[in-house]
C-alpha cells in the first residue's frame, strides 16, 4: 500500500517507486493521494500549490512528480516550463480538468509526460504512473487524436524561430523580405496550429518542437519567393 510521508530531498533507493504531489488545494492533495492509497508507490504531498517546493527539494531522478494545474491556462504551462527546466530527469504527470487536444498537446510540448483528466483521477492515475515509470507517455483516449504535434510551413519555422529570437513583425519582413502583413498571416496560422494566443507562448511551443522534432531539410529543395 502506499505511504504518505512528509516530502524531504532524501534519494535513497528503496525498491518502491517514488511519487511527489503538488496540488492547488488540500482537496485535490487528499484526492490524490486516496486514488493511490492501495498502489506500491511511495508517496510524498507536498503542501503547495505548484511544483516550485518540489523543484528545492532536490529529489531523487528516479521519482515521478504529480502536479495538478489545468491545462488550458497559460500561466500553469509557463509554470510546467519553469519546472521541466529545473527537473530534467523527472517525469511528470498533470492532473487536470477536462481540456481539448490543443490543451493536451501543449502539456506535453512543455514537458509532462502523462496528463490524467480530473474527472477520472481514481480510475486512471495509478495506471498512468505505472505506465510512466516503464517510459510510456499516456494521454486520455478521448483525445488521442488532436495531440499530433503541430505540422508548420517552412516560412511559419522562419517566422516562429525569429520570433522566439525577439524580433518584430516589421525586423522579421525585412529578413526574410517580405511584407509585415505576410509575416502577420504565417503568425496567425502558427498560432492557431500550435493552440497559442501570445509571441511569448508561440516561442516556448516552437523552442520545444525544435528540440523534440528537428526539421528536415532537403538541401535539393528550392524555396520559391512570395509575393510581397
Amino acid at each position: 500500500m502506499a505511504g504518505v510521508g512528509e516530502a524531504t530531498g532524501d534519494g535513497s533507493a528503496t525498491g518502491v517507486l517514488r511519487v511527489y504531489v503538488a496540488a492547488e488545494t488540500a482537496a485535490m492533495r487528499t484526492r490524490i493521494a486516496d486514488a493511490l492509497a492501495h498502489s506500491d508507490f511511495e508517496m510524498f504531498v507536498v503542501e503547495a500549490e505548484t511544483g516550485e517546493a518540489i523543484v528545492e527539494l532536490k529529489i531523487d531522478p528516479t521519482a515521478i512528480v504529480v502536479q495538478s494545474c489545468d491545462v488550458e491556462l497559460p500561466q500553469a504551462m509557463a509554470r510546467l516550463r519553469l519546472m521541466r527546466r529545473h527537473l530534467r530527469e523527472h517525469a511528470i504527470v498533470i492532473v487536470s480538468p477536462v481540456a481539448s487536444g490543443t490543451g493536451i498537446r501543449r502539456a506535453l510540448d512543455a514537458g509532462a509526460y502523462a496528463i490524467v483528466f480530473e474527472s477520472e483521477l481514481e480510475s486512471t492515475l495509478a495506471v498512468a504512473l505505472r505506465a510512466v515509470a516503464s517510459g510510456q507517455s499516456v494521454v486520455p483516449h478521448k483525445v488521442r487524436a488532436n495531440v499530433e504535434p503541430p505540422t508548420l510551413s517552412h516560412r511559419e519555422r522562419q517566422v516562429l524561430g525569429h520570433v522566439a529570437q525577439g524580433l518584430t513583425n516589421a525586423q522579421i519582413a525585412d529578413k526574410l523580405f517580405l511584407s509585415e502583413s505576410t509575416v502577420k498571416s504565417h503568425l496567425s496560422s502558427a498560432f492557431v496550429k500550435c493552440g497559442v494566443r501570445s509571441r511569448r507562448e508561440a516561442a516556448a511551443v516552437f523552442m520545444e518542437l525544435e528540440r523534440r522534432n528537428p526539421p528536415r531539410v532537403d538541401p535539393e529543395a528550392q524555396i520559391l519567393p512570395e509575393p510581397a
